[in-house]
């Protein structure tokens, strides 16, 4: 089966396009985690926001998807809907899937009468995706399938939540990044990719909807597993990793232990960037930060809270 998995071209420029353009890594997580014997290509669309259109029109009529899959952020559901529409116009027997956080939070307005829309993941999304195409392969029930919400007829049929995993297995694979058709990622003049660590969080910060998306919790990757996707970020030429962990110094004796493995594992030859929590920083700077320093974290973005 041929899938296309997309994501918005929308942004929110916190510096120009010129210094920062960040890859969708949970696109690639989706492709690595469809069964393989699948053709997936993945388009992030930020790359082509002057050419949209076009890009989705080629992407179309060369990949012939069965299946298009489109990640979605709140404020680019209007831009979400409006391909959709285009991809229907298109191929219209294709199949169309939403995910992400707007799909996951507000599965309703993609429920809504000409939508386009055939399936909602909601929540994390690698298994239940692999899930759906192995029912799309058997033309068969999607009722089994947690954390979908599908079109049957005139209604809508919502399944059963997914429990958040747990990562303590390898049920996850790792991404899928030969998936990519588009090119361009770039950091402060250097390419760039993402991996992630660990996901979840803890805390209720009011600027953020992690607990919104998947409640009060922190699930870890092992250290194999993050050198592995480590070492596949650089072989596909990243000079530059974003660890997109949700709070990746929530557990600041793990993170200083990640830094001593990526040291005696010889990758502190790229440089990090992460996104932590100042409490930590401040608390634990003193050990933490030349650990990091001489692991190669170069950069930190820093949440405020309260």
């Amino acid at each position: 089966m041929n899938i296309l998995l997309l994501s918005m071209p929308d942004s929110f420029e916190h510096m120009p396009t010129v210094a920062i353009r960040m890859p969708n890594g949970a696109l690639t997580s989706l492709a690595g985690n469809v069964d393989g014997h699948h053709r997936v290509a993945v388009a992030d669309l930020i790359l082509v926001q002057k050419d949209v259109r076009a890009t989705v029109e080629r992407l179309v009529r060369e990949i012939d998807p069965a299946l298009v899959g489109m990640s979605v952020m709140t404020f680019q559901r209007k831009t979400a809907l409006k391909i959709a529409h285009l991809i229907r116009s298109l191929k219209p027997d294709v199949q169309i899937a939403v995910g992400g956080y707007d799909p996951s939070l507000a599965p309703q307005a993609y429920m809504e009468s000409g939508s386009g829309v055939d399936f909602i993941v909601r929540g994390e999304g690698e298994v239940t995706l692999r899930e759906l195409v192995q029912g799309m392969e058997k033309q068969g029930d999607y009722s089994h399938i947690a954390g979908l919400s599908y079109r049957s007829g005139e209604k809508w049929r919502e399944n059963s939540p997914r429990p958040v995993h747990s990562l303590e297995d390898d049920e996850i694979r790792l991404p899928k990044r030969d998936a990519r058709v588009l090119h361009g990622y770039t950091m402060l003049g250097r390419q760039v990719d993402v991996i992630e660590t660990s996901r979840g969080c803890t805390f209720d910060c009011s600027f953020c909807s992690i607990i919104q998306m998947r409640g009060r919790n922190f699930h870890t990757y092992s250290f194999d597993r993050v050198l592995a996707d480590i070492r596949d970020a650089r072989e596909h030429g990243a000079q530059t990793i974003f660890l997109v962990d949700d709070n990746i110094t929530l557990n600041v004796h793990r993170f200083e232990e990640l830094c001593k493995a990526i040291v005696a594992a010889g990758l502190n030859n790229i440089e990090y960037v992460i996104q932590g929590m100042t409490s930590a920083i401040a608390n634990h700077g003193e050990t933490l930060g030349p650990l990091m320093r001489k692991a190669g974290f170069k950069y930190v973005f820093l949440g405020i809270e309260n």
